[in-house]
């Protein structure tokens, strides 16, 4: 690999705006993409992992100006300029953001994508050659009979026959329609591909003969791939490095094999305890990330997963036990959202027709929360009954008042900078940087 990435992604964003009222105003904005970055070398594989709603497909999408990006640099040397000079307006003559018509198609010889669902990017009326030669006719290659024989070659190469060529996208199955997405991605020999989830909609064994194919044909081509996917056993199977995304904003990247070992973002943690373990006797469960899920149209402030987080942070003057914390602060949205039905509770928690105490009632709000019958700091323990007294009386706004007041987060007053574990290893958290300045300085010894 040489030292110069094929492709340098900087600070990237797409933002859909939201319009409302008889003028068409833009009330909003749908921040599906918030400022990413990243690097791929040539003949890397970057693996950019998340769950749905992210913004992975979005992203993937924005680098190949399929969509236009809000703002941000998509920075491609692979497509015959060169170089990392920079204009002398400060610009980069290969920020493929900018570019023309004529330059966007040269830019797509270079990088080709690969889409999930292969059937619904196929012309139904078209043969499977037709449309993977379609892209040679389409960049100046007038010879039919060259298009055909190139097309012959490649639909062998990813493992189906040059008879093939003839038939129609209904005739084959859906890893069958996947190899012939690989031959079209590959047909104008680019040298990156963007892989937006490709196996995640075929069986397992199927998913194994792709991945398998794709590794071989990166190898072949000597490609650099960009693979999107929400599945962690498919990343560690295939990527050299990856890219944990959480609404909008990428918040750890590192090697693969160290970020599965030792990872630093809570968000990697949970996402790695929901792979399955293939021992039926492990106890061991994922981690249930049991917060408010926020929408891209409102993030939260600060870190945007600590509405989430099983490892948010206590403020100064707090130290309860942290599953016990997670539930107070959920405990504390749901109230200020109105969302906690005290009389629905009421009912169900009635016995024989007879009415439920306020006692009974309080046990069980405890109860749906994971909050602990007794919190071990009595202070804590007696605003938070004072909280949950209020709500019982009617008093909602009163309970969400002292809750908010009382119970706050640094999570979401600061926005976590990024912190380096080791080499190509960082992540965004705000207790890695409390635990650095903490740290003794060495020079100071």
């Amino acid at each position: 690999m040489t030292d110069e990435p094929i492709l340098s992604v900087r600070d990237l964003k797409k933002h859909y705006p939201i319009r409302k009222g008889i003028f068409n105003r833009q009330v909003g904005a749908a921040k599906a993409v918030d400022g990413i970055g990243f690097d791929i070398a040539p003949g890397e594989t970057l693996g950019l992992v998340g769950e749905s709603g992210c913004g992975k497909s979005t992203a993937a999408s924005s680098v190949i100006r399929l969509e236009e990006p809000t703002a941000g640099e998509v920075v491609f040397n692979g497509n015959g300029r060169g170089g990392a000079t920079r204009n002398p307006d400060g610009t980069h003559p290969n920020d493929v953001t900018r570019f023309s018509d004529a330059e966007l198609k040269r830019f797509r010889r270079g990088a080709q994508m690969i889409f999930q669902d292969p059937a619904s990017s196929f012309d139904p009326r078209m043969t499977v050659g037709g449309a993977v030669a379609e892209m040679l006719e389409v960049h100046g290659m007038s010879d039919r009979h060259r298009r055909r024989a190139i097309v012959e070659d490649l639909l062998e190469r990813v493992g189906l026959s040059a008879t093939d060529y003839d038939r129609y996208p209904h005739e084959f199955s859906g890893g069958q329609k996947q190899r012939i997405a690989l031959a079209r991605a590959l047909v104008l020999n680019p040298d990156l591909i963007i892989a937006d989830e490709p196996v995640s909609a075929l069986d397992v064994s199927i998913q194994a003969e792709i991945l398998s194919l794709i590794d071989d044909l990166q190898t072949e081509f000597d490609l650099s791939l960009l693979f999107i996917s929400h599945d962690m056993s498919v990343i560690r199977r295939i990527c050299d490095r990856v890219a944990v995304m959480y609404l909008g904003e990428i918040v750890e990247v590192g090697p693969t094999d160290e970020v599965f070992a030792d990872p630093q973002h809570p968000y990697t943690e949970a996402l790695l305890s929901s792979i399955p373990t293939p021992d039926p006797r492990s106890t061991v469960g994922g981690i249930e990330l049991a917060g408010t899920v926020p929408s891209p149209t409102n993030p939260p402030s600060g870190c945007r997963f600590h509405t989430r987080c099983h490892r948010v942070i206590q403020p100064d003057g707090i130290d309860v036990d942290q599953s016990d914390w997670r539930g107070i602060l959920n405990f504390r949205d749901r109230v200020a959202a109105g969302r906690v039905d005290v009389e629905s509770i009421r009912e169900n928690v009635a016995v024989d027709g007879g009415p439920a105490s306020d006692g009974e009632v309080g046990a069980q709000l405890r109860t749906e929360f994971d909050i602990g019958e007794r919190i071990g700091d009595p202070e804590i323990e007696d605003t938070l009954q004072d909280a949950i007294d209020r709500l019982l009386a009617g008093d909602d706004e009163e309970a969400a008042e002292l809750l908010s007041d009382r119970f706050t987060t640094p999570c979401a007053e600061t926005v976590p900078e990024r912190t380096v574990h080791s080499e190509g290893h960082e992540s965004s958290c705000l207790r890695h940087q409390r635990e650095q300045a903490a740290a003794p300085n060495p020079a100071d010894d």
